[in-house]
């Protein structure tokens, strides 16, 4: 048989970032194509090719739905050298490389079968939930025993469906790619440190089974946290830990300046959240955690979710079903019942490894289970859907927040972020992997290149916010704290007593109230009481309390003010 492979020059090699958008594929002209309707199976339709000095990337497009990872015979099989007599001959080439996607094992043909992972050869995919077009990646430097896997500027290869005996390009034909060596790869810009002008730095972070109180991780766990900086954050799988525990933890890496102190909630998950702003209600729903925040003038809705993994599709569907449905409501009047143009955020490790009906349902709100949870609902308050934040990582090419390399399974986006952009503007966002950074990024945050291979599966993702101008609420459009001053108690520490003075500027109705860390009140002072301009203080005995951290709450027509005291027995 006579085999006729395609050609494509270097000339149009592109830089891509694999980030689940398509559109840096549009000019890349390496396109070997397949006749549709050929498959009993899956059809292979198209593959895109282009590299730059560091990597060779692949789009792939087929005729449905396909999760790169498992369920799926697809095998990737590489001449690396271009050379016939050379490899293991098949469909007119001599392969050297072969990858099965859905078993996530490769072989490198050499003077011996040598198998390899992902991770030996940086396969790297994108999205991670199934999709009809998926974009990868392999190291163009891989090496196995000492051998470049990729020796030569010239390849030939093709893709195979085994149950449908299909072929990408056709049976009979070969992709032939010349590497562009004049392609650099180029970062794209990044930032860890805080962007000018943001409002409040969100992170969410997987801790691996409480990993994050594991004194053999402190070190690890410190660095990361300080060079973050947040003032909010959501943790997964703590199971064995309280919050006040986590907030006393962060507090240790990032000490409180004057008039700060870090909040927490937890509602008996794993879902935790610690933050500058004070917790004022938690709830449980399905197994996932939802905080409503005090940020003085507006309060910030936020869900901290980690549904369950791998192939469970119909546990994980029914846990984001549930947390939407409870956002719908919370809208709407019911269960929080916040106000128009409350920000939105939804965080953690939501496990999307399956079906990418999941992804859509947190993005969107297309509620499945319909009977259980009731109606599809616009998520965002200007009828829209949620933003995804969809964070990259630092000097990569790449957007994975799960990296694991005793795994079969190659590096994913596992763990989400999204917001309501009506109302917030999101300035910055990253998923922090510490081996991607250059030497000198690790040294200005103090950042060693394996803390977060160290310290969890997961990456720490993270995100800057700043409120639109746009964004009103009931509390915003009241007098506002400029018209009322809370002072620091004294003594502080007490014991049992304490006096708590402050100032209002004009009649208003009051409520003074004592909280716990996790935002439970313990006291009511005043309740509702009408009071005219003037200075007031007020004695508050806690005979009944255990020594900790407290923090105490003035409302003055529905603006609130927080500090925070010490009782110490």
């Amino acid at each position: 048989m006579f085999f006729l492979p395609f050609l494509c020059t270097s000339t149009f090699a592109r830089q891509i970032i694999l980030d689940e958008e398509f559109n840096d594929w549009e000019d890349v002209e390496s396109q070997f194509s397949d006749p549709e309707g050929d498959s009993d199976n899956i059809d292979l339709f198209t593959l895109k090719i282009s590299n730059d000095d560091r990597f060779i990337y692949f789009l792939l497009e087929v005729s449905e739905e396909i999760d790169l990872q498992e369920n799926n015979d697809l095998v990737l099989y590489i001449d690396t050298d271009n050379n016939i007599e050379t490899g293991i001959e098949s469909n007119g080439i001599g392969y050297e490389f072969e990858f099965s996607f859905g078993q996530r094992t490769g072989i490198f043909h050499s003077d011996q079968n040598i198998n390899l992972s992902p991770y030996d050869v940086g396969l790297i995919a994108s999205p991670t939930v199934t999709s009809t077009t998926i974009e990868f990646k392999l190291n163009l430097d891989a090496e196995v025993n000492g051998i470049k896997i990729f020796g030569s500027d010239e390849l030939s290869l093709f893709i195979y469906s085994v149950s449908g005996n299909e072929f990408l390009p056709n049976e009979g034909e070969a992709a032939l790619y010349q590497l562009d060596i004049q392609s650099t790869f180029e970062p794209q810009p990044f930032q860890i440190a805080k962007k000018s002008g943001y409002d409040f730095r969100v992170l969410s972070y997987n801790v691996r089974r409480d990993a994050l109180f594991n004194a053999g991780l402190k070190n690890e766990y410190q660095r990361i946290i300080s060079a973050v900086q947040p003032d909010i954050i959501g943790f997964q799988e703590v199971y064995q830990n309280s919050g006040a525990q986590a907030a006393e933890l962060v507090e240790e890496f990032i000490p409180s300046q004057d008039g700060e102190m870090w909040y927490s909630g937890d509602t008996g998950t794993d879902n935790l959240i610690v933050s500058r702003y004070p917790v004022i209600k938690s709830q449980t729903v399905n197994g996932n955690s939802v905080y409503l925040l005090d940020a003085v003038d507006f309060f910030i809705f936020v869900i901290v979710a980690h549904p369950p993994c791998c192939a469970n599709n119909e546990g994980r569907q029914l846990e984001i079903d549930a947390f939407m449905a409870f956002l719908r409501d919370s809208k709407n009047g019911e269960e929080f019942n916040i106000p128009e143009n409350t920000p939105i955020i939804i965080m953690g490790d939501m496990n999307l490894v399956g079906l990418s009906q999941q992804q859509t349902t947190l993005i969107t709100g297309d509620i499945i289970n319909e009977d259980a949870y009731g109606s599809d609902f616009n998520p965002d308050w200007d009828g829209s859907a949620l933003e995804d934040a969809k964070p990259n990582n630092p000097g990569f090419p790449t957007s994975f927040t799960w990296f694991s390399q005793n795994s079969s399974f190659g590096a994913g986006r596992l763990d989400y972020m999204v917001y309501s952009g009506s109302v917030l503007e999101m300035l910055n966002t990253f998923s922090l992997h510490t081996p991607t950074l250059d030497s000198d990024t690790l040294s200005v945050y103090n950042l060693e290149v394996l803390d977060t291979i160290l310290a969890s599966d997961h990456t720490p993702v993270v995100a800057d916010f700043k409120f639109k101008t746009q964004t009103s609420t009931d509390r915003l459009e009241s007098d506002g704290p400029e018209n009322f001053t809370l002072f620091q108690n004294y003594p502080n520490p007490f014991n049992p007593s304490t006096t708590i003075p402050f100032e209002i500027s004009k009649p208003a109705k009051v409520s003074l109230t004592v909280h716990t860390i996790n935002g439970v009140k313990v006291a009511s002072i005043i309740e509702n009481k009408y009071l005219n301009s003037g200075e007031y203080s007020f004695v508050y005995k806690a005979e009944e309390l255990a020594s900790g951290i407290y923090f105490y709450r003035l409302n003055v027509d529905g603006a609130i003010q927080n500090n925070m005291m010490v009782l110490i027995k």
